[in-house]
């Protein structure tokens, strides 16, 4: 398993799937050995884990204008030839790649092992894998000479990858002219938490209660949110918010001018689970074309029962239909209005409450590893 940031269930999504697949896979008698750019990761007593950088980029400016040099160079190293060496694994499976680079798949092509690489987002396509602008607002096309640059350099080393998977057909499209002549594959995220939830109460007969969670940024639809905000005050409903970001105080500005907006900080464990518990919806209204389809967000709203606006942009509108309480709204101020007041329609919230179904998430998490498994075979 290649990723920047590693595999541990209470970092970020790409880490919580790997360290899912992963834990599943050893289960089932396999040996997983890990290859990180970066410390942080979870390391078990017995694991085999290499790091390759002793400094994270989120901390240290120097790091990052090296990541993005190594982005361009895309060179095989050293370290990581020696360290495939030194496994000598059946099979490569690559994830994020910032602070390794693609030089991965050559290196892996050199010792004749086969690679999976599964596209969690525009790394490949874009600098701030956003495929947004810096104001986080306006789309941006890849600029041909100088993002279409580094993208001609990651690529080059496209032919070592023997197959391609994604968290969206959305996402691989948007990839399929880097990788032609192989198999591409949708892998979805599973409809499934990384811990047992806990058991917490319906929503209510009316909704009370509408809840955002995550990065607190314009590409996350914050700021529309925000706008939206006061609607909620005459249908006698909440708002509360959890996260962090570069929007955090105007959040908190708006619970402090408001009262029915609240501000829980960053929440984690039983602060995380009673977050949800006091939400009757959830509210997923994003800018930019979420990759994830599903994104780790709305699997936790679906998995605590809770109906959800889901922005219908990028892999987030393909699975709208797919999961029942999952509902399409446009993100903008008058679209995230209109959902709201479609939420709190009475007839429509009973429609959704009773079409509300326990996810089977054991059934989940076994299609999920077995189309891995099914991938690694058919590289074999």
């Amino acid at each position: 398993m290649v990723n920047a940031h590693g595999h541990d269930i209470t970092a970020g999504g790409v880490e919580k799937g790997i360290a899912m697949l992963s834990d599943e896979l050893v289960r089932r008698g396999h040996e997983v050995a890990f290859l990180n750019a970066f410390p942080g990761g979870r390391v078990d007593p017995g694991m085999d884990v290499t790091v390759l950088h002793g400094d994270d980029w989120r901390g240290h400016p120097v790091r990052r204008v090296r990541n993005h040099v190594g982005d361009v160079v895309a060179r095989p190293s050293r370290a990581v030839a020696e360290t495939i060496a030194r496994v000598r694994p059946d099979a490569v499976h690559s994830h994020n790649l910032p602070g390794l680079s693609t030089g991965v798949w050559e290196a892996s092509r050199r010792q004749g092992v086969p690679v999976l690489h599964t596209l969690h987002d525009y790394h490949l396509l874009c600098p701030r894998t956003t495929l947004m602008r810096r104001d986080g607002t306006t789309p941006c096309s890849p600029h041909p000479l100088l993002c279409g640059l580094r993208t001609r350099s990651l690529a080059r080393w496209a032919g070592g990858v023997t197959s391609l998977a994604g968290v969206s057909q959305y996402l691989l499209d948007l990839h399929d002219h880097l990788f032609p002549g192989i198999p591409h594959h949708v892998v979805r995220n599973p409809m499934v938490l990384p811990t047992a939830p806990p058991e917490i109460r319906p929503p209510a007969r009316r909704l009370a209660a509408l809840g955002y969670i995550g990065n607190l940024d314009v590409v996350k639809g914050v700021d529309l949110l925000l706008q939206a905000a006061p609607a909620l005050e005459p249908l006698d409903c909440e708002l509360h918010i959890a996260g962090t970001g570069r929007l955090r105080d105007e959040v908190v500005a708006a619970a402090e001018r408001w009262p029915f907006v609240h501000y829980h900080g960053v929440v984690s464990g039983e602060a995380k689970d009673e977050f949800f518990a006091v939400c009757d919806a959830g509210i997923v209204p994003s800018v930019w074309a979420e990759p994830g389809g599903p994104t780790h967000t709305l699997i936790e709203w679906v998995c605590s029962g809770r109906p959800v606006l889901v922005s219908d942009r990028g892999g987030l509108g393909e699975v709208v239909g797919l999961y029942p309480g999952a509902i399409r709204v446009e993100p903008t101020a008058d679209g995230i209005r209109r959902g709201i007041a479609e939420l709190a329609e009475p007839a429509r919230w009973r429609s959704l409450l009773a079409s509300l179904e326990p996810i089977d998430s054991s059934g989940e998490l076994d299609r999920w590893v077995r189309a891995h498994e099914e991938i690694y075979q058919s590289m074999l």
